[in-house]
């Protein structure tokens, strides 16, 4: 596997587990099988979980709260430096060591969001089309 321009990590290969939801195999033709219906509710629930990932405040919190394990909650709760751990050399350090992987994390988390969604429109496009040209080269 070769390494993305940006010289960072390669992408890791995944493999889906034989009993994925959706996924089969067609016993008439041996091939693979693809429940469409199976598959978009995966991606609905998919979806949902993203949709929580990125988070709304509910109206009774802070509008800066957006709820556990959200993009914001990792902004703020995450942000630590020297400044809030105070002067003593060892709390300052770990404010240090806290506040450089908070810049690190903080926008991966955002991308990591980002391309999973964009994975989960590829799958609904890919499924329309699939649907739409089997419609047309069956009519």
């Amino acid at each position: 596997m070769s390494r993305p321009a940006d010289n960072g990590s390669p992408a890791p290969e995944l493999e889906l587990p034989a009993n994925f939801p959706g996924l089969g195999d067609d016993a008439a033709t041996g091939g693979p099988y693809v429940d469409h219906t199976e598959l978009r509710r995966v991606v609905g629930r998919l979806r949902t979980k993203l949709d929580s990932l990125r988070g709304n405040a509910p109206a009774s919190m802070s509008a800066t709260y957006s709820g556990p394990g959200t993009i914001g909650e990792v902004a703020g709760m995450g942000n630590v430096g020297p400044q809030e751990t105070g002067q003593w050399e060892v709390a300052s350090s770990f404010g240090a060591n806290t506040e450089q992987a908070y810049t690190v994390l903080d926008p991966s988390y955002g991308k990591l969001l980002d391309h999973v969604e964009q994975w989960v429109d590829a799958v609904e496009k890919a499924i329309a089309n699939y649907e739409r040209f089997h419609q047309d080269s069956s009519a």
